[in-house]
């Protein structure tokens, strides 16, 4: 080996070596002004369950406002809440057992009174439900408790000063009434329905506390005299 070839491999070990110890060089550099990190697995599991957790209540929140859009219209004639009512309500509960309705009625001009406005709020259970033929049910049971009361100021919540204390002891406006009565109801097929997916028709007998109480106070009061009979429609969205 000549002089010329020996010389010329110490120049290129020579320049190899300068130039790893600028890469190592600055690779220390980067390594102490900017650190390079990456994120490790707990960090994307915190990042996922807090997006999860966000969904759930996005989802919890929207479920709710869904339950409080009405799901049944109803339409009653007579009944002790006013010549004509109607109202919507919401079904819940194991089987839809359960329904709540809000209703306003009205009681056009009588004798020498005038008309008034009433607003009822309304609890129903229907214990069973038996489905016959295809698209029939029937609701051998319903029982309802209701509130009623007159929005009209001729009637009053409280006993007004000009009567002496305790003379009527309960108030006119405010009446409470308990129902009895059966339902049928009409399944409509899916591929007919427009505005309801069924239809019920219902009768019920029902009385209020004050006309319980005069029966109590007076037992010759016949019983047709402290029971209304009230039939409706009630359609289902």
């Amino acid at each position: 080996m000549n002089g010329k070839t020996l010389s010329s491999k110490l120049r290129g070990i020579l320049t190899a070596a300068v130039i790893l110890a600028t890469c190592l060089s600055g690779s220390a550099q980067a390594t102490d002004t900017d650190t390079i990190q990456y994120p490790d697995s707990m960090t994307i599991i915190e990042k996922n369950l807090s997006e999860l957790k966000y969904e759930r209540r996005l989802q919890r929140r929207e479920e709710f406002w869904h339950k409080l859009i009405p799901e049944m219209v109803s339409v009653q004639y007579a009944g002790g809440i006013g010549m004509i009512s109607a109202g919507f309500g919401w079904a819940y509960g194991c089987g839809d057992r359960w329904e709540t309705h809000l209703m306003l009625g009205f009681l056009p001009k009588r004798y020498n009174y005038h008309h008034y406005w009433t607003f009822t709020l309304r609890e129903y259970f229907n214990p069973w439900k038996i489905r016959f033929k295809q698209h029939w049910q029937v609701t051998p049971l319903s029982v309802n408790l209701s509130i009623n009361s007159i929005l009209h100021s001729d009637f009053w919540m409280k006993e007004p000063s000009r009567y002496p204390d305790g003379y009527y002891g309960f108030s006119s406006r405010i009446r409470f009434h308990l129902g009895l009565g059966q339902r049928i109801s009409f399944l409509i097929p899916r591929e007919k329905r427009f505005m309801s997916r069924k239809v019920s028709l219902y009768y019920e007998v029902s009385t209020c506390d004050l006309y319980l109480r005069q029966k109590f106070l007076n037992s010759s009061i016949p019983l047709k005299d402290i029971i209304t009979l009230g039939i409706g429609a009630i359609f289902t969205i």
